[in-house]
Order: C-alpha cells, then sequence, then structure tokens
C-alpha cells in the first residue's frame, strides 16, 4: 500500500516518533543516530572555528567578563558533546530510547547556537571595522558549513544557525548607522538563501530516503514471497519424487501379477475350441496388451522422474539393435496386415543400449498403433556425422500445429475421448525424457494423410569384435517347441511361478520350478534330470537376487550354462550386469511367445 506524503515543515524537529508511519520512523532513527555517530568527525572543524573566534576576541577591545561567560560556554558544550557522541556508539537507537536522544542532540546544537550568537553580537561592538567584515564572513561561512553538514537534519541545522544569525542581526540594527543595515540585509538575505537551499535539499533526501525505505520493505517482501514460492516448489518437487519413487519402487510388484495374467491368458487362449470363447479370449488379450502398455508407460515415467534410470554409454551395433526389435514388431504387424521392414548398416553407436531400444520400441509401438494400413519401416543413415535411425509409417500422420505437443505427457492427436486401448499419451513423452537422458536428438517430420517419420540423432560408436549371430527363429515357430528339456524357473512369487511353469510345461517342456537355486536343483537330481536353461526373476529377496541364483547355478553345471533374466527394473547397471555374464535379460510384463522364442534360442545355443 503506497504511503501518503509526510509533510516534512510539520516534522522539522520530530521530537517523537508517534503516529510516524513505521518507513518514516525508521528514517528518523537513521538520521538522529547518523547526528550522533557523524560528531566526532566535525570535531577539528569545530576546534577550528573555536581558534578563530579566540583570535577575534584579541583583535576587540571588550573585557574578559563580556566575552569568557559565552567562549567557555561553547567549548564545554564541544568536549561534553564529544564524549557523549562516543558513549553513544554503545547505545541502540530505537523508538523506545529516541526521543530523549534526539532532545539531547537539538538541546546541545540550540546551546551552542546561543552562546555562539551572543559572543559574535558583543564582538561585533568591539571590533574594529577592518575586523568586523572578517567576522561577518565567519559567521556566514559558519550558517552555509553548518546547514550543509547537516543537510538531512534541516532543522538541526536551523536551531544552531538561527541563534547567531538573529544575535548579529539585532547588533547590526542597533548600532544604527546606515551602512551596519545594509549589511543586516546582506546577512539576511545570504542565510536565508543558504535555508531555502539547504531545505530543499533536505527535502529531496528526506523523499529519497523513504523511497529507500519503501524499497526495502518491498524487497523484503518480495524476498519473502520468493522464499516462500521456493519452499512450497521444493516441497511439491519433494512429493513428486517420493511419489515417483514410490511408483518406481512398486513396479515390480505391480508387475509380477501383469506378467502372470498375460502368460495364462496367452496359455487359455491356446487350449480353447469354441469360436466364441477364443473371441472372448482374444478380447481378453487385447485389454491385458493394452494395460501391459499403459503400466509400461507408467513405470518409465516413474523411474525417470525419480532419477532411477542412469545412462551409460558404451558403443552399440545398429544390425545388433534392429535385430532384436526386427522380431518384435515382424509379428505385430503380421497381425495387423501391415508391411515390416528393416533396413540397418553396419554402423554403431555411442549410447545406452537399453535406452536406445526403449526409445524406438516406444516410437515403433505408437507407428503399428496408429498405422490401419500400408507400411511401418525401421531403417538407419549415416549423416552429417550423425546415425540416424528412423521410424517411418503411413499412418494418419500429424498437423503442422500438433506436431510440437506431441511429447508432451497425455497428448493425443486422435483420443479426445481417453480411448483406453489407445494408450495414455505418455509413449511419446518417455522417448522426450529418454532423448534428454541420453544427450541425443529428435526430429519429426509429417504431413495429414501421408505418415510421420520420427528420427533420432546419436553419436556415432566404434566397431567391436562380436558372437556370430543366433540363427533367428520366427516367433509362431517357438510355441511348438520344448522337446521335453528340462529348464529351471526360479521365481519368488508362487502365483507367478505357477503361470510360468504352466506355460512352459504346456509346450513340451519339463519346468522345475522353486525360490532358489537350490532348490530346483534337488528337484533335478531327484527326478534325474538335467536343465538345459533356466528363467530367473531379478528380485527373489531383499539379499538374494538374480544374479546369486545364476552365480550358484553355473557353480554347479557351469559357466556357459544359458540364464534369461526377467525383470520389471530398467536400471542400465542391470543390463551391463548381465552383458557382462552372458545372461539375457527380458523386461516385464512379457507375453508367451517372447517367453518361447528366448527359451527356446537359449537352448539351441545350449545344445
Amino acid at each position: 500500500m503506497p504511503l501518503k506524503p509526510a509533510r516534512p515543515d510539520g516534522r522539522l524537529l520530530c521530537l517523537s516518533l508517534r503516529g510516524l508511519p513505521e518507513q518514516e520512523a525508521a528514517i528518523w532513527l537513521d538520521i538522529v543516530g547518523n547526528g550522533w555517530r557523524n560528531h566526532p568527525k566535525a570535531l577539528p572543524m569545530q576546534i577550528v572555528g573555536l581558534s578563530l573566534m579566540g583570535l577575534l576576541i584579541a583583535k576587540s577591545n571588550l573585557p574578559m567578563v563580556q566575552w569568557l561567560p559565552p567562549w567557555a560556554c561553547m567549548v564545554m558544550v564541544c568536549a561534553a558533546v564529544t564524549l557523549v557522541a562516543f558513549r553513544f556508539r554503545q547505545v541502540r537507537l530505537s523508538a523506545g530510547n529516541y526521543q530523549p536522544w534526539r532532545l539531547l542532540l537539538l538541546g546541545w546544537r540550540a546551546l551552542h547556537g546561543v552562546s555562539g550568537g551572543v559572543l559574535c553580537a558583543l564582538l561585533y561592538g568591539g571590533l574594529s571595522t577592518e575586523w568586523q567584515l572578517p567576522l561577518l564572513i565567519t559567521v556566514v561561512v559558519f550558517t552555509y558549513g553548518l546547514t550543509f553538514y547537516a543537510i538531512e537534519d534541516f532543522g538541526l541545522a536551523m536551531v544552531g544557525t538561527a541563534p547567531i544569525v538573529l544575535s548579529l542581526l539585532v547588533a547590526l540594527m542597533l548600532h544604527g548607522r546606515l551602512a551596519d543595515h545594509y549589511i543586516a540585509v546582506l546577512l539576511v538575505a545570504a542565510c536565508i538563501n543558504g535555508w531555502l537551499a539547504g531545505r530543499a535539499i533536505s527535502r529531496r533526501l528526506f523523499e529519497a530516503a523513504r523511497t529507500r525505505q519503501r524499497n526495502a520493505v518491498l524487497v523484503d517482501e518480495l524476498a519473502r514471497e520468493v522464499d516462500e514460492v521456493t519452499r512450497a516448489k521444493a516441497q511439491a518437487d519433494q512429493a513428486n519424487r517420493e511419489k515417483s519413487e514410490f511408483f518406481a519402487a512398486a513396479s515390480h510388484d505391480l508387475r509380477q501379477p501383469l506378467y502372470s495374467l498375460q502368460l495364462l491368458s496367452d496359455h487359455l487362449r491356446k487350449q480353447l475350441t469354441s469360436l466364441y470363447q477364443i473371441e472372448v479370449a482374444d478380447k481378453l488379450g487385447g485389454a491385458l496388451t493394452s494395460m501391459r502398455q499403459l503400466f509400461e508407460r507408467m513405470f518409465d515415467v516413474a523411474r525417470i522422474e525419480a532419477q532411477k534410470v542412469a545412462c551409460q554409454p558404451k558403443h552399440v551395433s545398429v544390425r545388433d539393435l534392429f535385430t532384436s526389435l526386427d522380431q518384435e514388431f515382424a509379428l505385430a504387424c503380421r497381425e495387423k496386415g501391415l508391411r515390416w521392414s528393416v533396413h540397418p548398416t553396419d554402423d554403431w553407436l555411442w549410447t545406452d543400449a537399453v535406452l536406445a531400444q526403449r526409445m524406438l520400441r516406444n516410437l515403433l509401438e505408437n507407428a503399428v498403433r496408429y498405422t490401419e494400413q500400408g507400411e511401418v519401416r525401421l531403417r538407419a543413415r549415416r549423416r552429417g556425422g550423425l546415425v540416424h535411425c528412423q521410424v517411418w509409417d503411413t499412418g494418419m500422420g500429424i498437423g503442422r500445429a500438433d506436431q510440437p505437443k506431441v511429447f508432451n505427457d497425455y497428448f493425443q492427436v486422435q483420443n479426445t475421448a481417453r480411448r483406453a486401448q489407445d494408450g495414455l499419451g505418455l509413449g511419446l513423452g518417455v522417448v522426450r525424457r529418454l532423448v534428454s537422458l541420453t544427450g541425443t536428438r529428435i526430429a519429426l517430420h509429417s504431413r495429414l494423410g501421408k505418415g510421420s517419420c520420427f528420427d533420432i540423432a546419436f553419436e556415432p560408436g566404434q566397431a567391436q569384435p562380436t558372437l556370430p549371430p543366433v540363427s533367428a527363429l520366427a516367433p509362431d515357430a517357438a510355441i511348438s517347441l520344448g522337446e521335453g528339456d528340462c529348464v529351471f524357473v526360479i521365481e519368488d512369487q508362487a502365483n507367478v511361478l505357477d503361470a510360468v511353469v504352466t506355460v512352459l510345461s504346456h509346450h513340451g517342456y519339463r519346468a522345475l520350478g522353486g525360490e532358489t537355486a537350490m532348490a530346483v536343483v534337488r528337484q533335478a537330481a531327484a527326478q534325474d534330470a538335467w536343465p538345459r536353461a533356466v528363467v530367473c526373476d531379478y528380485r527373489l529377496s531383499h539379499s538374494y537376487s538374480g544374479f546369486d541364483a545364476i552365480a550358484e547355478l553355473r557353480h554347479e553345471l557351469g559357466d556357459d550354462f544359458p540364464a534369461i533374466l526377467v525383470t520389471g527394473d530398467l536400471d542400465p547397471l542391470i543390463q551391463s550386469r548381465a552383458a557382462e555374464q552372458g545372461i539375457r535379460v527380458m523386461h516385464k510384463p512379457l507375453d508367451q511367445a517372447q517367453l518361447l522364442l528366448a527359451l527356446h534360442q537359449a537352448t539351441t545355443r545350449s545344445g
């Protein structure tokens, strides 16, 4: 709220702070405090002034009884006030003790001025004509000097100078000579001019001080508001981080039943013969697929926001990266009646393999979902010193106005009704976060009705020696394999363990399940079975992980024993550690075809 302008005339002396606004009271506290603190600095000039007055006394014919009392009074006042000024340095001036210090400041200045005025009036009558002019000059210089020395406190300047000027003016008028009258007029004019100039400057200084106080209050208020906003933002960030951390930590528990449902749904679908039952099972499978994709997006966002996903770049083969995606999306495109093509190059990327695969997978899933006819294509090309991995589709395309929005969370071009089967609109939001995390760049080129191209530019890597690739197998073929091969399933969740064992057993595998490596080893020994591979969950207990279980099995069965580690955790450290140990990592929730294909490749390699 703006302050009303104060009338400086009404506060010329300001003997009390009562009734003043807080900002003006603070200004007067500063003025009085500066008056006392600055007094010792003026002490040398006061000594010079008293010495000059002594010289004029010596040149006069005044008897001692006349000049000694006022001159001695001036000397004693200066000495006493100097001592008090040094004592003031230990005082904390406040509204409570303002008045006595203000009265003392004005009082000693008035007493000093009255003593000086009496002495000047006496000296003018006792000096010769040639020494009267230096006296007048001394008075004018003193008046101007004190006025501008105490410029911020005009009342103090008036109290100190007015008695001297008035006393000398009376002396000039009493002499009665025309020249004295003329000098009196000049003296009054000069002093009034000095006072007016000092008063104008004092007002401006007071207004400037008031503005400074107002600005200081505004700055304090702004600082408090900024501090409140900062604390509120920190609390919101903390709450959001805690939410994300909770969601990220809970993602494993949430994935487990979904993993079981996906496997059992696929298994159930193969057992049905009635067309109506098959239709219902297909709808169930579609609903589970939509649920799985929604959970995957939310899990990804939660883990990235909670800073649980780290980027660990290494040299990654474009061909290997595309091969894993080819096996996954060839079936998806075939089921939807779309053409699928992959065009890898022999280039290498410098990036995190898991995060790069996740970005491309999200883009491919979007392409398949929003393309009704035509083609989905995954291709790579080298351009401008970078390796570009591109996802093309012949879908509905994205308008120019919507292109900047597609990477926002929950934005979907053609899903204003929020149909669950079309997702939540988090897929490209995950891509945006992963692009920022990996330091890559993404570009979008699209035309309505023609299709879209998403282009991720990677830093090139260096070629690395690789093992001969395992022969690819069509996903459909894996479903009919098994041939009595014994496989271990290690899982601490009973319902998930039962689901995996049931599916594998139905497809010809001799599946032995348990919560620990030693539990399945004892089963195999009792049944005289030799395992060909293990499917192991990553999180088994607080002190026992999938890596521990696989290490125990390899200690018993050999270091090259095939292992598949199933996890819902996207931590690149898991992928890196698994790659070092020759363990294949698969992310939950995965469907029956993916699991059977991976298991077939593992048992084929071991055979």
